[in-house]
């Protein structure tokens, strides 16, 4: 149902906003509710209806959750959630606490079906909070930083778990886990419902038990994980959980006693959420973060909601079908859970191969020679040791793996790190300590505000606004007007960073007043360093804070004279995230000096700016040079909807755009092989080139004949005119042999396909024929049939009628030739035949340059019209 229920869902989002999806599914939720409320009020629950609200409460799980979390990451950014996030998920602890002991009271009040009537008026509280949320926090934003919010949908999470033999075992593992818990909540209800025979004192224990069993989670979770996990390491703590269930499943064999199960029940609910918890979040070290968050949500719901399915089958066919006691089950439970530890053998195993694998390929080439080799033993242990004595290289890697754990553990290595001589190392360092706790460092990021690195002094600045004990604006007052440029410039820039969407806080620190200030303060400086660095942490702050008010002054700025200042601007304009930058952006594509502060720039705008690229090109909005760079962008996001973009581009455009939208899915496929490429679509470009060649061989041949036809009547310029065409013409034959071979690269190893083609074009006869043999091996049926007989037309230079009727090609007459060509995205070869119509002064023509007079391109039609002009006149 789980499952079910995610598909429903998301094509729900497809079809309206998040905000209406939410209030329908909490308007479905209380209508839901207090139909069952009357349902089981007027004892009219009866036979399957009682299944019901059991697949209710699943998918009511699945999807608020799932809702809540998307509508966070809508109202928070990325430091704003890291910062957070941890705060607002200790709800659902107190909601458990709070939720258990309320029912436990309410028990003593109301009869426990009445308590179904209670849940509606809780849950319509969520409405009104919701739509405040809604349109303070998300109606105002664009949609490029709605994107930067949100997670786009991209490969599939269980083909990413299915490549990846240690994500694999942490499905496995969560998935028994999810099993074995849920048939401890069976055995549970079970000897708790043959105590209780009274339901409302059943619902009072099940509310007591729920509560105690919340709060002793939460106290393990505050004061002993830490040091159970940090003592033991990560393999030996995943141990805890299932070692302690089955010391209670063993002992309920001998001991069926309601104490027994109330025992398993607090092992399995107070380690789940504590210890086992941490250690399975400390597995996710070496995962590449984008992969992490593509496949933890599948892991965490769909994962679960199939376990939980499969515990319903067992229970099924051993309490109905066997019909033995639920005591028994302790024997499934302890077979469960022997093979649960056999796989957290394996998965330890796993996880220190893929450790060490990572220590190893985090060296720069460079270092390979010299590099240190870092023994793997407890995973905290060897995380200290890489902090402590690994290569510069190794450092960043594990900062950037250590960022999103935040694990208090690595505390004392990482403070150490702020004296490493490597910037980078410091700043990681920096981001690192913003979300540990261990030690309030301000003192020691005051000292680093006088470093000689600007990115250093700015990172130590947003740490400071966090943890500042004084009043932060005294602070950043102190700083802002400092002597010191470098350290007023990264004072300026922290503060924007820490504001950035927050118009409330940038009007209390009057941030536009300090950035008008440091525009004016521009022209007091004396030396161009001083001024280029203080325009950049303008530009900077602008963008970061996304302040409109100056906007203006950022656009200025992207047609600055100085290369570094222009440069800033467009990656700032870009960060701002505002749609009247994205031509400009574009404007600076061509140019090699603005050309990767341009691509940085838009590439800021995230998911929704890949469609707004596609248009332009495909609408011919934008010029060749500015294209073909476009391309690039859209190829830097390495997704599916690039990739499917992408193949968009690769029909009814110019040539150039062609060949660079198949080499970049070319490069994309074969260094994303998660990226799906379906091999219908490479087949029928393969074959529509193919047509396309043999096209352009009927026309050169129709020329020729022509040619020789004309040839008495001596017309100098129409046979010049004509030979230009046809040379036109030849190329043009090369350069579909060139898409027909970047296509198959597509499809197969670049390394046989290109040597395939260099020896066709330029090889000697004897190299073009073993090419050809090697091809005929390689390809499909259909490719073959369509693809040799045309890379055998290269073995013969001439295009004679032999070579003609071997292809099967038709002879078009003189206007079939000219309306092929001018149906073709080529503007050099439409110009070119505009060209011999000219010179032919035939009035045979006219109704064809009526045609291409409203031609899309601008230059076409009015090259048209002047001809068509002329052949009136």
């Amino acid at each position: 149902m789980a499952l079910l229920g995610s598909y429903f869902y998301n094509k729900a989002l497809e079809i309206y906003s998040l905000n209406k999806v939410i209030e329908m599914t909490l308007f479905c939720s209380i209508l839901s509710l207090l139909i069952f409320g009357f349902l089981f009020q007027f004892h009219l629950a009866k036979g399957f209806i009682l299944y019901i609200p059991y697949v209710w409460v699943a998918i009511f799980g699945l999807l608020t959750a799932s809702q809540f979390w998307i509508l966070a990451n809508l109202v928070y950014n990325v430091r704003e959630a890291k910062r957070v996030f941890g705060f607002i998920g200790a709800g659902a602890i107190a909601g458990g606490i709070f939720g258990g002991y309320l029912t436990s009271l309410l028990t003593n009040i109301l009869a426990a079906e009445s308590l179904l009537f209670v849940a509606p008026v809780l849950l319509a509280f969520c409405l009104p909070i919701t739509r405040y949320i809604w349109k303070n926090e998300v109606e105002d934003l664009n949609e490029f930083q709605v994107s930067k919010r949100k997670d786009p949908k991209e490969t599939s999470p269980f083909k990413l778990i299915k490549k990846s033999k240690l994500l694999s075992l942490i499905a496995i593992v969560v998935g028994l886990s999810v099993l074995v818990a849920k048939l401890v909540d069976y055995q549970y209800s079970d000897y708790a419902s043959l105590f209780f025979e009274d339901p409302d004192e059943l619902a009072a224990f099940f509310g007591f038990w729920f509560s105690t069993l919340s709060v002793i989670s939460l106290l393990i979770q505050l004061f002993l994980t830490k040091r159970v996990v940090g003592t033991f390491g990560v393999g030996k703590s995943l141990l805890w959980l299932p070692s302690g269930i089955l010391f209670g499943s063993i002992l309920l064999l001998f001991i069926p006693e309601l104490w027994v199960i109330v025992f398993i029940k607090l092992i399995d609910g107070s380690l789940k959420q504590s210890v086992n918890k941490a250690a399975t979040e400390l597995l996710s070290i070496p995962i590449p973060i984008e992969i992490k968050k593509k496949t933890k949500t599948f892991t965490d719901v769909v994962i679960d909601s199939v376990a939980t399915g499969l515990a319903g089958f067992i229970l099924i066919f051993f309490i109905n079908g066997l019909d033995i006691s639920s005591t028994y089950i302790s024997l499934i439970i302890s077979v469960l859970i022997v093979v649960w530890l056999v796989f957290i053998y394996h998965l330890r195993q796993e996880y220190l191969f893929v450790f060490k694998k990572l220590l190893e390929v985090s060296a720069d080439k460079k270092e390979r020679t010299t590099k240190k080799e870092i023994p793997i033993t407890s995973i905290v242990e060897t995380v200290n040791r890489v902090l402590e004595n690994g290569t510069e290289s190794q450092v960043l890697h594990m900062l950037q793996r250590a960022l999103p754990v935040k694990d208090e553990r690595f505390f004392k290595s990482i403070k150490k790190l702020l004296l490493h001589v490597s910037p980078k190392v410091r700043v990681l360092a920096i981001e690192n300590l913003y979300f540990l706790k261990t030690e309030n460092l301000s003192h020691e990021m005051e000292l680093l505000i006088q470093d000689s690195n600007q990115e250093v002094t700015t990172a130590a600045f947003r740490y400071l606004t966090k943890f500042y004990s004084g009043n932060t604006l005294d602070l950043f007052d102190k700083y802002l007007n400092s002597d010191d440029i470098t350290i007023s410039n990264a004072a300026l820039i922290s503060l924007s960073i820490e504001l950035r969407n927050k118009p409330k806080l940038q009007e209390a620190y009057q941030l536009s007043s300090r950035v008008q200030h440091a525009i004016d303060t521009v022209l007091q400086l004396i030396t161009f360093s001083e001024k280029e660095n203080k325009i950049i942490a303008i530009t900077e702050t602008i963008g970061n804070a996304r302040l409109e008010t100056f906007y203006t002054y950022l656009l200025q700025q992207t047609e600055a004279s100085e290369i570094t200042i222009k440069n800033s601007a467009l990656l700032n304009a870009g960060k701002s995230l505002a749609p009247e930058f994205i031509d400009v952006l574009i404007k600076h594509l061509p140019s090699r000096d603005t050309r990767q502060a341009a691509m940085e720039g838009l590439f800021n705008y995230g998911d929704p700016i890949i469609s707004r690229l596609y248009s332009e090109i495909k609408n011919e909005k934008i010029d060749l040079d500015e294209a073909s760079q476009a391309l690039l962008v859209i190829e830097k996001f390495s997704s599916q909807k690039a990739i499917n973009v992408l193949i968009g581009l690769t029909d009814g455009t110019e040539h150039h755009i062609k060949m660079e939208a198949i080499e970049a899915i070319k490069r994309l496929k074969w260094a994303n092989p998660n990226l799906e490429i379906n091999d219908r679509f490479i087949v029928n470009r393969v074959l529509d080139e193919c047509h396309l060649y043999q096209n352009t061989l009927s026309v050169i041949h129709s020329q020729i004949v022509l040619q020789h036809k004309r040839a008495s009547l001596g017309n100098d310029k129409i046979t010049e005119a004509r030979n230009a065409l046809m040379l036109l013409l030849e190329q043009r034959l090369d350069r579909q042999l060139q898409r027909i071979f970047s296509l198959l690269g597509i499809k197969y190893p670049p390394d046989d396909i290109d040597p395939i083609l260099n020896n066709i074009i330029h090889g000697e006869e004897e190299q073009r024929i073993h090419a050809i043999e090697f091809l005929d091996n390689i390809l499909n049926a259909q490719l073959k049939r369509e693809l040799i007989p045309v890379a055998e037309s290269f073995l013969t230079q001439d295009i004679s009628e032999e070579k003609i009727k071997k292809l099967n090609l038709k002879v078009y007459s003189e206007i079939e030739c000219y309306q092929l060509l001018f149906q073709r995205k080529d503007v050099k070869l439409k110009l070119a035949v505009l060209y011999l119509i000219e010179q032919t002064e035939d009035s045979k023509f006219i109704p064809l340059l009526e045609i291409i007079s409203k031609d899309t391109n601008e230059k076409v039609s009015n090259r048209a019209s002047e001809i068509l002009k002329n052949h009136q006149s």
